[in-house]
This record gives structure tokens, C-alpha cells and sequence, in this order.
């Protein structure tokens, strides 16, 4: 979305000096027909020296900023009003009603999904909505306690900006001067610091952060407008930090949005707020595989996989290791002024989207443990004029930082440590490796993995394609204490238990009834399973008779939430599962072979990636 304004900022970086004064007119060039109302801001602070200063810092680095147009996003409004109009009635969403919101409107309007446009703020945003937000941030700065600190210069780049993430609502001010007008009157005697983690705690209880059911159940809804994102309290982490940040700064609290481009093993980004002047992290993150005991383990935001520890985790299969944390290559901010050094400054090459945006900047250093490195390439002669180091997401390389080859190496600055790199060009859209992958270990030494096939022959055992991730462990490890029974009773009152689930299932687990006996049913109780952080789930039951025949037969039980129905255990497929609704009184399964069976094994599969190694699959 940055493309055609960075490639009009990069000629006219390169053809003239830097003063403000070029920036402020090659803005009004852009602008258009828009450019008078920037020019009155101008002239409307001509006798206020620090507000004229701010308009021109928000106009000059106002370049390449866009809003969502509304009107291109009108077919899933009817997503976010039923979203507004339950949050006002019932408060955060519960027992994930959001998914039963969605999927009813999509069963009456199939084709309700947004094709997303934005518009140039210079050339839509008008002087009034500035004029009202300068005046605004300058009242709280110079009237707020707490603002007594702040120094002008973080005042402009964390406090002043109206957008963040190309994000914004022009009543966004007011919208959050009232929400916590309450709370200003209550703790004007503590620091900015405290009260922005009252106001980030108060959101974090409101806001619902879901990435499946945006990216995966129902894609078309995001993105969608900041009115939206106020009144439904629903997103990703993008989108809450977009939120939380635009509510710290409406009360005087400097913050911005951090991100990296992907987990060094995991797929997707990850976005959180920072503080300004939040407390040096003492001890940076070292990428190390290690559980979560309490929240001093964790110097990033929601850098593990779940932040809850089970006992019974450790009671995993003895060589097999558990991955308890996602890892970190690169942390950048996003700040509002466009950052001089910045890649989409520099390049005339096509760049991957990450680095379009001018406003990244490299702060690594702040919470990772990270190296300079010297990267070997193959080739002497570069086809593009960049190189990047990319991280694997399980389905594709990712470029997370960049740097300019010299011969037949690469210089990386701040580069996270214990983390599997592969230096590659980007081209087209597409990854092409430009050196060998390596592991950057703690010490700086790049431990590299050669093209060419070592000779020795080996035996290794597999147990899972990818590493035992800890929130798999944790959805097996919530199906302990699940009872299994047999009887012939249609009430269940004869109900003989057989099996009771003790240890870790491993991805699949099993037990025989050692009986001639038959029985009708066959009952699956989790009554008294754990709660961890996510409710009760199974991916799939079988059931086998004589001959090792699978049983089939009509199933009853506890209703499933919304697609993790409870036919999900009987469809084969070990991705899919089944989540119970955990507000009904009783929770179980009822397996009804319509007459008496002999019944001599029972398969379960724990809600899980499937990535376990299994026999006959390729």
C-alpha cells in the first residue's frame, strides 16, 4: 500500500537537501487539491511556535499514510454490527459466540466479504480534524500530571500521531477522553507508566484478540475501520494494539506499535504495544527452549505458546523434546516518522511488503539477545542489490532483515541468536537462496548446513515432522481424567468404566476391553478434565469390534462450538476436532451401536497439529 508514495519520496529524497521546508512542499504536492487545507494549519499556528513545529512534523511524515475507505468495506459491516450489538449487551465475548455470529450471517450472506481500498490521508484529511487534534494533545501534555515528564520531542513522535498503522478515527479522542475520564480523576498522583498499564490491562480484559477466526474461518472481514474496532472490541493483535495505542496516547501515555515479520519457529507476525520510557529489560531473550514457570519468563509479549505450565507435560515420551517457545530474529517498531535509514527510503529494487513501510525501525538489541555476523554467499556477483536472511514458517521462507552484499559475504547487524537463517534475494515475489541455511548459536558462530549430502550413513527415529509444539502437549495433556465406560442401559445407569486417560497421549493413544461380554454404548466422560487456557478438545474416536472391524453408530452428547461439532470425532480426519460447549450441565460423548457389540479396542486422537509421523503416510 506504500508503493506509489515511496517511489515519488525516493526521487525527491535523492534530488534534494532534507529541510523540512522540502518536505512540507513536496507534501502539498501530494496532496493535490487538499494542499490549501494543510497550508491553513500553517498559517492557522503562525504565532505558535511549538504547535506549528508539530503540524509540520504530522504533515511532512504524513507521506505514504492512507485510511481505509468505508465504503469499500460496506458488505462486512454487518459482521461488525452484530459484533457491536452483542458487545453492548453482553460484555466480552463468551463460550466463542463470535464464531456463531459469523457463521449465521455468512449462512445468509455468503458473498458479505470486503475489497479493501485506501485513501491518501494528504488528500482527504482536512485541517479542522488537525487544528482539533494538535490543540487536544497539547491540553493533555501541558494539563495531565503525569505528562509533567515527557519531554517535546517524545511527545511528538508517540504522543502527537493521529494514526497508527494506517489506522485512525477522527473521534477517536473524544471516544477515550470520556471512557476513562474516571480513571484520570483517581490516579493523577502516579506515573505515566502506571497508568498506561491500568489502561493496557483495562483492554486486555475487553478486547478479544482471535487470528483464526480472521485468517483462517472467516478472511474478508479485516481489515476494517477504527469506529469498528472501538465498538466491537474484536480483532487480531494488530488490531487491539492499534486500538490499545490510540487509548494510551489519548491520555498522555507515549506508546508505540513493535512487530516482527515471523517467529523464527513459527508462522505469521506478531504485533504488541511499548511503553516510552518503559523499565530496560534486564535480561534479554536468548531464543532457549524452556517452560513457562511465571511472568518473569517473559520479556516479550506473549512470546510463549500458552503461559501455563502442566505438570504432566513432562511426562511426554522420553526422546521426545518440547518446543515450550516460539523464537524471535528481528524486533522493529513502527513509528509514525518516516525513518531516514529505512529500506524503503533506499531501494529501487522491488522489496518484500515488511520493508515498504518507512517508518520501521530496528530495536532488536531492546529484548533480544542478537549478533553482528559475517554471512557467507555462493556467488561473487549478486543478481539483486539486496540480500535478506529469512526464517522458516513451516510453509515458506520469510525475510525478516536485510543487508547490501559485499563479494561473497553479507553484513547482518542486531540478528537474534539460536535461530535457523537462509540468506536469500527476493524476486518476483519469490525466495531464491543465496547462501547456505545456518543456525546462529548464542556465541556468534554460524553453524552452517551444507548442499552437499555427508557420505556416513545414519539411523535416526522420527517421532513428528515438526517439533512437539507446548500447546499440543497442552491440548493432550486436557484430555486427562477423560473416563471411558461401557453399558447397555439407554439412561447409562449400568455404566461400567474401562479406561480412564492417566497419561500423556502422544498425539494417539489406545486401550482393549478384555471381555467377551457386549455392550450397546460406549460413553466418553470429561466431566473432570483440567481447564488450562483453552477448553476441553478431541480431534478423533474409534472404536473396533471383532476382526478389527470399526463400529459405527449413532452419536449423542454434549452440543460442540460452532465448526468443532461434535460429528468432528467420528470424521476421520485428525485436524478437524471437537470443542464442547462447557456451559451445559454434563459433559460427554454417547456412542450408540443401535444393539450389544463386542467391543476389544478404542482409539483416541487428542485435538493436535497432526504432525506426528504415521505409519504408511508419506
Amino acid at each position: 500500500m506504500y508503493t506509489r508514495f515511496l517511489s515519488y519520496l525516493v526521487i525527491f529524497l535523492s534530488s534534494c537537501s532534507h529541510s523540512e521546508n522540502k518536505h512540507f512542499e513536496y507534501a502539498l504536492q501530494l496532496a493535490d487539491k487538499n494542499a490549501k487545507e494543510l497550508e491553513s494549519i500553517q498559517r492557522h499556528y503562525q504565532n505558535n511556535k511549538k504547535k506549528s513545529t508539530t503540524a509540520l512534523f504530522l504533515i511532512n511524515n504524513m507521506i505514504g499514510k492512507q485510511t481505509l475507505d468505508s465504503n469499500s468495506i460496506k458488505k462486512s459491516q454487518l459482521y461488525f454490527n452484530a459484533f457491536t450489538i452483542y458487545f453492548n449487551n453482553q460484555g466480552r465475548f463468551k463460550n466463542n459466540i463470535q464464531y456463531i455470529i459469523c457463521d449465521s450471517i455468512k449462512q445468509l450472506y455468503p458473498y458479505a466479504e470486503s475489497h479493501p481500498r485506501y485513501l491518501s490521508d494528504l488528500q482527504h484529511i482536512s485541517a479542522d480534524f488537525l487544528i482539533r487534534h494538535i490543540d487536544y494533545c497539547f491540553h493533555i501534555w501541558q494539563q495531565y500530571p503525569w505528562c509533567k515528564d515527557i519531554d517535546f520531542d517524545t511527545f511528538c513522535k508517540y504522543i502527537l500521531p493521529y494514526t497508527t498503522s494506517n489506522c485512525y478515527w477522527e473521534q477517536a479522542s473524544d471516544f477515550f477522553e470520556q471512557k476513562y475520564a474516571t480513571l484520570r480523576d483517581t490516579v493523577s498522583h502516579i506515573s505515566y507508566k502506571e497508568i498506561g498499564k491500568i489502561i493496557s490491562e483495562d483492554i486486555d480484559k475487553t478486547f478479544v484478540q482471535n487470528w483464526v477466526l480472521f485468517s483462517q474461518k472467516h478472511k474478508g472481514l479485516l481489515p476494517t475501520t477504527f469506529e469498528n474496532l472501538a465498538k466491537a472490541q474484536i480483532g487480531t493483535c494488530l488490531e487491539a494494539n492499534i486500538y490499545k495505542i490510540a487509548a494510551l496516547r489519548a491520555n498522555g501515555i507515549p506508546a508505540a506499535l513493535n512487530t516482527f515479520p515471523n517467529w523464527g519457529n513459527a508462522n505469521s507476525p506478531h504485533f504488541w504495544t511499548e511503553i516510552i520510557g518503559d523499565e530496560h529489560i534486564e535480561k534479554l531473550y536468548d531464543n532457549t527452549q524452556r517452560p513457562y514457570i511465571s511472568d518473569s519468563d517473559i520479556p516479550v509479549d506473549n512470546i510463549f505458546w500458552k503461559n501455563t505450565y502442566s505438570p504432566t507435560v513432562k511426562d511426554t515420551l522420553p526422546h521426545v523434546s518440547i518446543q515450550y517457545c516460539r523464537t524471535i530474529p528481528k524486533v522493529y517498531r513502527i513509528n509514525y516518522e518516516i525513518q531516514q535509514n529505512c529500506l524503503a527510503l533506499r531501494a529501487k529494487e522491488e522489496i518484500p511488503d515488511f520493508f515498504r513501510n518507512p517508518g520501521i525501525e530496528d530495536i532488536t538489541d531492546k529484548y533480544i539477545v542478537c549478533k553482528d555476523i559475517e554471512v557467507p554467499l555462493w556467488d561473487n556477483k549478486h543478481k539483486k542489490e539486496y540480500v535478506y536472511l529469512c526464517c522458516y514458517d513451516d510453509n515458506n521462507w520469510i525475510p525478516v532483515c536485510w543487508s547490501i552484499p559485499r563479494k561473497k559475504q553479507a553484513l547482518f547487524t542486531k540478528v537474534g541468536v539460536n535461530v535457523l537463517y537462509l540468506p536469500a534475494y527476493y524476486e518476483n515475489g519469490a525466495i531464491i537462496p543465496a547462501g547456505n541455511a545456518f543456525i546462529l548459536k548464542e556465541n556468534g558462530e554460524l553453524k552452517c548446513f551444507s548442499q552437499k549430502a555427508n557420505k556416513r550413513e545414519t539411523f535416526a527415529t522420527f517421532y513428528s515432522k515438526t517439533p512437539y509444539r507446548l500447546h499440543t502437549a497442552l491440548q493432550a495433556a486436557g484430555t486427562i481424567g477423560t473416563r471411558f465406560s461401557v453399558c447397555n442401559n439407554k439412561d447409562l445407569s449400568d455404566s461400567l468404566n474401562v479406561y480412564t486417560i492417566e497419561k500423556l497421549p502422544f498425539y494417539e493413544d489406545s486401550f482393549k476391553i478384555p471381555t467377551n461380554k457386549k455392550y450397546r454404548y460406549l460413553v466418553c466422560n470429561f466431566q473432570n478434565t483440567p481447564t488450562f487456557q483453552d477448553s476441553y478438545s478431541i480431534a478423533e474416536i474409534k472404536i473396533f469390534g471383532e476382526n478389527q472391524q470399526q463400529l459405527k453408530g449413532k452419536l449423542t452428547g454434549t452440543k460442540g462450538i460452532s465448526d468443532n461439532k461434535l460429528e468432528n470425532v467420528v470424521d476421520g480426519d485428525r485436524v478437524s476436532f471437537y470443542q464442547p460447549n462447557k456451559s451445559e450441565k454434563h459433559q460427554y460423548i454417547v456412542f450408540d451401536f443401535g444393539k450389544p457389540c463386542k467391543i476389544e479396542k478404542v482409539e483416541f486422537y487428542p485435538r493436535s497439529d497432526d504432525n506426528r509421523i504415521v505409519t504408511g503416510e508419506l
